[in-house]
């Protein structure tokens, strides 16, 4: 169980059914300009490519735009619901749960998830459901937040002990993780992964050492 006495999976569920996070593209991509060449959107024409935790679908559209076969999950259902009015016709969204994907084995080309990871009280889980649900060879791409940042220490010394909960767009309760590159790697063992950050604000030549997204990718086994 998590905060309150309800799972991570319910917080997750009540924050974002009260505060979906929807942006534009050009209000997510002028906040993010590094993310287009994070996530890879051009590299995967004709793939099949899942985004777990796909949110109100914005980047799962940009996979769709160029030329991806595109399916997308979300835990919230309001979330889903944003998202297919988004992608319309282009993308498949369906709700699902990233511990227990309604997908067969060795199905996925590429899998991408941003942030969904750090809200998980069972990152595990979800891990080994990445790697079954990846073809042999299978790419990965996760975003997570990096402990080791800037913006952890700037909201610790704003708000203390409880500067998670000044993190996502609202304070209600919800599970947050943050992420070290080392505790990342043990993390999706015996998948390799390499990792860098993104996104130091106004410092970006800091950005290797103290950017807040902490971005790991890897190979299915």
């Amino acid at each position: 169980m998590s905060l309150s006495g309800r799972s991570a999976a319910e917080l997750a569920i009540q924050h974002w059914s009260t505060s979906p996070l929807y942006l534009t593209e050009q209000e997510r991509y002028q906040t993010y300009p590094w993310l287009h060449d994070a996530a890879e959107f051009r590299h995967h024409r004709h793939e099949k490519v899942l985004e777990i935790g796909c949110g109100t679908g914005c980047d799962l559209l940009q996979f769709a735009k160029n030329g991806s076969v595109a399916t997308g999950v979300d835990l919230t259902p309001r979330h889903v619901e944003l998202a297919r009015q988004r992608v319309g016709t282009v993308a498949d969204v369906v709700v699902a749960d990233a511990t227990n994907l309604p997908f067969p084995d060795d199905n996925f080309d590429y899998l991408y998830f941003y942030g969904l990871l750090m809200h998980s009280s069972e990152p595990r889980r979800i891990v080994d459901e990445i790697l079954r649900v990846l073809c042999p060879g299978g790419r990965f791409n996760v975003h997570v937040y990096a402990r080791i940042s800037y913006f952890s220490l700037w909201r610790f010394l704003q708000h203390g002990r409880d500067w998670k909960l000044c993190i996502e767009n609202s304070r209600d309760p919800v599970h947050i993780d943050v992420y070290t590159k080392s505790s990342l790697r043990r993390l999706f063992e015996p998948a390799i992964i390499t990792t860098r950050k993104y996104h130091c604000k106004h410092w970006n030549a800091l950005a290797p050492w103290f950017g807040w997204f902490l971005v790991a990718q890897g190979y299915k086994p």
